[in-house]
């Protein structure tokens, strides 16, 4: 395990040994952390293709990655967009346009 100076590894070893089932010896912490590996001259890989999991806390727009057709897209915008005027026509809300 590595994070850039091997605090934050350290205190997680016990969580990642734990949570993995694994044996304490078989979980270290890169001594130094990342910052270490680079001043001695280690090699860093940039990009996702050598994480242990997939990402999964990215965050997309409505219309990313989907097949939302284009129009169904342009309603969502124009009902949103139109809050502000429904906002005017209730007038039993505390909101107002700054």
């Amino acid at each position: 395990m590595t994070s850039p100076d091997g605090l934050a590894a350290r205190y997680a070893v016990a969580d990642v040994v734990a949570a993995a089932g694994a044996a304490p010896s078989d979980v270290a912490a890169l001594d130094g952390g990342t910052d270490a590996w680079r001043a001695a001259g280690g090699a860093l890989i940039a990009g996702p293709e050598h994480l242990s999991t997939a990402i999964t806390d990215v965050y997309k727009r409505p219309y990313e990655g989907t097949d939302n057709a284009a129009a169904a897209m342009q309603a969502y915008l124009d009902w949103e967009y139109g809050l502000v005027a429904q906002l005017a026509r209730d007038g039993t809300h505390g909101f107002f346009v700054i």
